[in-house]
C-alpha cells in the first residue's frame, strides 16, 4: 500500500490490492451461469423403492456413506426422500418431545415401507439448470442436495460438495 503525500494510505491502492485476489479475478457469476447441472451431477445414485420395508432402508444405511436416498416408484419416478432424520425419529419416538407424539405414532403404526416415511416432494432441478440455480435453491430451502429430473425420473443427485469442487477446480484454471 502506498502512502500519499501527507503519508496517509492511499484509498485507491487498498481497492487495487483487492481487485488482484482470486475471488475478484474470476467472478462467481460468471463461473456459475457458464456451468451445467448436468456437467457435475452423480448419475450413479442409490435409491429405495417406495415397497423398500423399513428395515432394508436401515441396513442400507448401515452400509453405505450416504445419509438419505431417493425413493421411486416402479418407473423410476421420484417419489420423495427419506433420510436418517426420519429414521432417527422413527427409531427414538419414545424420547421425542410431546408435541411429535401423535405424528410420530401414526408413523410408527404405518411405516412399513419407504413410501410411509419419505419426505413428499423433494427439491428438484433439471439437468439443463446452472450451477448459479442450484446454489440458489440450496440456499433457499437449507439443503444439501437437488435431485435431477429428466423427463420425470431421476437422472442423478448434484450436492453442496459437488458445487465448490467444481467452482474451485475451474477459479483455479
Amino acid at each position: 500500500m502506498s502512502e500519499n503525500e501527507e503519508g496517509t494510505p492511499e484509498r485507491t491502492d487498498v481497492r487495487k490490492e483487492e481487485e488482484d485476489s482470486p475471488r475478484d479475478r474470476t467472478r462467481l457469476s460468471d463461473i456459475c451461469a457458464d456451468v451445467k447441472i448436468s456437467e457435475v451431477m452423480s448419475e450413479e445414485t442409490t435409491v429405495v423403492r417406495e415397497s423398500e420395508s423399513i428395515e432394508d432402508i436401515i441396513e442400507l444405511m448401515t452400509r453405505t456413506p450416504y445419509h438419505s436416498f431417493p425413493v421411486l416408484n416402479e418407473n423410476d419416478e421420484l417419489l420423495g426422500v427419506i433420510g436418517q432424520d426420519n429414521i432417527l425419529e422413527l427409531l427414538f419416538f419414545e424420547r421425542s418431545h410431546r408435541h411429535h407424539h401423535t405424528h410420530l405414532m401414526a408413523i410408527k403404526a404405518l411405516s412399513e415401507d419407504a413410501s410411509t416415511l419419505m419426505v413428499h416432494h423433494p427439491v428438484t432441478i433439471s439437468p439443463d439448470s446452472t450451477l448459479c440455480d442450484a446454489a440458489d435453491l440450496m440456499i433457499k430451502h437449507h439443503i444439501d442436495r437437488l435431485y435431477v429430473i429428466r423427463e420425470k425420473k431421476l437422472a442423478g443427485v448434484v450436492s453442496r460438495a459437488d458445487i465448490i469442487k467444481k467452482i474451485h477446480g475451474l477459479r483455479r484454471q
